[in-house]
């Protein structure tokens, strides 16, 4: 046993590893991976997406170095909203599996070592909820279970909308309920009435939800639109704003009164606290972290303290929302400054992709899921993938006879406004369907490049997306990467660097965001950086070598390396360094584990 811990210790001084880091929770430094269930792998020959067709793949998501698994809603629903109408809170819809279903996926991701977290639904249910219906009848205590209004009179014999609100999805955010002769409220489909969380009963029934799921072992959760969740109880009409003649549209409204309540904040926090009472018992974390698309200012307000625990995560929508085609390095750098100067550090988070935005490489380029994958992937803190971002997954196209979003994206129209298109399978072979179904006909149209662009070609394809994105994955997990100070760089108008820097190494990512070829001397900007690095990965077509010697800076004409449009290069100062540090860290790993 000595000379085992005098040989773990001889490993440390080799690599330097004397220095003593920040001890770190596992969520701060996490790969979280996004998978939309209906679209990932289906087991059953149904043509949906499916949990064991998830648990099928679990081998695939450790390998590309995925720390976390996020699975959006796999509840019993109608599908209205493909599961965001939720009619059981805690049970698994038919369409998914069943329970046990569930249960051996957890045990397969915590059996390789990663952690599972569940989406939330909290501000709505389906109609077909039970609770719902009960609540329609006047039943106890489910009566006040949802937001109720009458009718506003507007003389002996007319009435009208209890106020102004309007729906998300388009339209008032009212519904008249017969069976109550009352409206009910909704922000977003009539098919998904508000939960009234000034009931303590639905609070206490809630609460009882989390904790069914927390003693299955689930390890948090991400709480879906928490910025709707309360609103103010006067009722009062919005405001219009400013040059707004007709109000016919939800973004005609300040809302003041329906969004980012100070009880919204309370009741996340309150949720927190649960979490943390099993955090307590078994000393790990439960994360939580809460999707609301605002200004990081903002933002802060679901963080607590010791004693009133808040979000862990308040994800950043920044990229997604800012980042395009369009984008120069002035843009990259107001959205990194805009987190990073009002989060503390160790809370940062990026998120590029998701189910309701189109997908990067459409959005970007279809050149840029490199340079995109070495942004989020090497930037600190945590990082959230939506799955297929690994392979460059682009939008599908669908006929208006293949739409399976009924509300269009919000309510938005035009002819190619569809949350489907981020949505389509998961491509994972060059068989029909490519491998997502044995089903002749897929819930949402395969895109036609599967033949290419597909987890098999790409895995045996040393110069391919997946394997540029398994580089960085790995060099993610070394120290300089979870540890490192973190600088960036604006050179010139279209290329963008920064830099991850760590005792005697530096990794410095170079970015072209341009649609012309750059010559980058990255030592004009960032001085310190040495005269020649070594290439640790590049995008597929920089046409640059990996493990190859470049120059940071012109001397005596040799030239430094030239980008081309929309590429990336990620340097070190060393070779190797990941691929050493991961046999350190298996290494460390197996010791610990079975014989320490």
């Amino acid at each position: 046993m000595v000379y085992i811990l005098l040989c773990v210790i001889a490993v440390i001084s080799l690599l330097g590893g004397s220095q003593a880091y920040k001890e770190l929770d596992w969520w701060q430094t996490s790969l979280i991976y996004q998978v939309y269930p209906l679209s990932f792998k289906d087991s059953d020959g149904d043509g949906y997406g499916d949990l064991n067709g998830i648990y099928q793949k679990l081998d695939y998501v450790k390998e590309i170095g995925v720390d976390v698994i996020w699975i959006q809603p796999f509840y019993k629903s109608p599908m209205l909203d493909n599961g965001y109408d939720v009619a059981d809170y805690k049970s698994v819809g038919p369409l998914f599996g069943t329970i046990e279903d569930f249960k051996k996926l957890l045990k397969g991701v915590h059996d390789r070592g990663m952690k599972l977290i569940m989406d939330f639904v909290p501000n709505h249910s389906s109609d077909q909820c039970e609770w719902f219906k009960l609540s329609l009848k006047g039943i106890e205590p489910y009566k006040d279970f949802y937001v109720y209004r009458d009718a506003k009179k507007l003389n002996d014999t007319h009435s009208t909308y209890p106020n102004n609100w309007r729906s998300i999805f388009g339209g008032p955010a009212w519904t008249w309920r017969e069976e109550r002769k009352q409206y009910s409220f909704n922000q977003f489909s009539s098919k998904q009435p508000d939960l009234n969380y000034y009931s303590p009963h639905l609070r206490r029934e809630m609460t009882n939800v989390l904790r069914y799921w927390m003693d299955m072992g689930v390890d948090g959760f991400r709480i879906d639109a928490t910025k709707h969740l309360v609103e103010a109880d006067h009722f009062r009409d919005e405001p219009v704003l400013p040059g707004v003649q007709t109000v016919n549209d939800y973004y005609t409204l300040n809302h003041t009164y329906t969004v980012n309540q100070p009880g919204s904040y309370e009741l996340v926090k309150s949720w927190s606290a649960l979490l943390k009472e099993y955090s307590q018992k078994d000393g790990q974390t439960r994360l939580v972290a809460v999707e609301d698309y605002n200004k990081p200012e903002t933002l802060m307000r679901y963080f607590g303290d010791e004693t009133h625990p808040g979000a862990h995560i308040p994800f950043n929508f920044l990229p997604l929302l800012f980042f395009s085609f369009k984008s120069n390095s002035t843009v990259i750098e107001k959205v990194i400054r805009a987190w990073t100067d009002v989060f503390p550090e160790g809370y940062y988070n990026w998120v590029l992709e998701n189910h309701d935005n189109p997908r990067m490489s459409t959005k970007f380029n279809p050149e840029s899921v490199d340079m995109l994958n070495a942004f989020i992937l090497l930037l600190p803190g945590v990082a959230t993938i939506y799955y297929g971002s690994e392979l460059g997954l682009e939008d599908i196209k669908t006929r208006p006879d293949q739409r399976r979003d009924p509300q269009n994206a919000g309510g938005r129209t035009g002819p190619t406004v569809t949350r489907d298109a981020s949505r389509g399978p998961m491509l994972w072979d060059d068989t029909t369907n490519a491998g997502f179904t044995t089903a002749k006909k897929p819930w949402l149209p395969v895109n036609p490049n599967y033949y290419r662009k597909n987890v098999k070609n790409q895995k045996e394809n040393p110069i391919s997306h997946l394997n540029v994105f398994k580089r960085l994955t790995k060099l993610r997990k070394t120290p300089v990467i979870q540890h490192g100070d973190f600088h960036t760089f604006m050179h010139g108008d279209w290329v963008y660097i920064f830099t991850r820097s760590l005792e005697t190494e530096t990794v410095a990512v170079l970015m072209n965001l341009g649609s012309e070829t750059e010559e980058v001397c990255a030592k004009n900007s960032a001085s310190t950086l040495p005269d020649t690095m070594f290439v640790y990965t590049s995008s597929i077509q920089s046409g640059i070598q990996e493990g190859s010697k470049v120059s940071t800076r012109n001397v005596d004409g040799t030239g430094c390396p030239r980008l081309r449009p929309f590429s990336t290069l990620v340097l070190n100062t060393s070779q190797g360094t990941a691929a050493t540090y991961s046999i350190f860290a298996m290494f460390l790993t197996l010791f610990t584990r079975y014989i320490w």
